[in-house]
């Protein structure tokens, strides 16, 4: 079975003690294609490239945190993920929008690792972006896909979840999550109301 990675990509620096933005990438980001291994075939989510431009002209970071048991599992390889990560940033500079730092983690589900702590619903990634950064935690908001993103952020002690077209939310207690159909319900001025 292939070796999976955890990276991390530093792209702006970070003011410590502010508040971030944390997103899940495939389907929340981008359209999630299953794998998705073919840096042509990404699509940026609608809405996405304006929701993250909102969060940069509001001085919020942006992080992004995301499995990505494909590499893992073997079907495909670093480079690949990389080029892929790569061409997911350029799609959204060309609409004014850009992301802080990257957290990556190439587990795959079945891996007691050390590389596992980063795999959602494991806080790992979450609470590293924290540590290294100096980000307020208990102010900070994820944007997910999937339950294991909103267990994620409970268990790293964030503010506030946002879930996109799901709503399995009962088994969370611990944060406020909301159910949002378009990103554009997420905005800087509705965190602080």
């Amino acid at each position: 079975m292939p070796q999976g990675s955890n990276v991390m990509l530093e792209r702006r620096p970070i003011v410590p003690g502010t508040p971030a933005l944390f997103l899940d990438r495939d389907g929340v980001v981008n359209i999630d294609t299953g794998y998705l291994s073919d840096p042509e075939s990404v699509t940026l989510r609608d809405g996405a490239a304006k929701m993250i431009a909102a969060f940069n002209a509001a001085a919020w970071p942006v992080v992004i945190v995301s499995n990505q048991s494909g590499l893992g599992r073997g079907y495909f390889d670093l480079c690949t993920m990389l080029a892929v990560q790569e061409r997911i940033e350029a799609m959204l500079l060309q609409e004014g929008a850009y992301i802080n730092a990257v957290f990556l983690c190439g587990a795959d589900p079945d891996d007691i690792s050390p590389l596992a702590k980063w795999r959602k619903p494991e806080p790992g990634m979450l609470t590293t972006a924290g540590l290294l950064y100096g980000i307020d935690l208990a102010r900070s908001v994820l944007v997910g896909d999937k339950i294991s993103d909103m267990q994620a952020a409970a268990s790293a002690g964030l503010c506030r979840g946002f879930l996109v077209e799901d709503c399995f939310t009962s088994s969370i207690q611990t944060i406020p999550i909301h159910t949002v159909n378009h990103l554009s319900e997420i905005f800087p001025e509705f965190l602080l109301s």
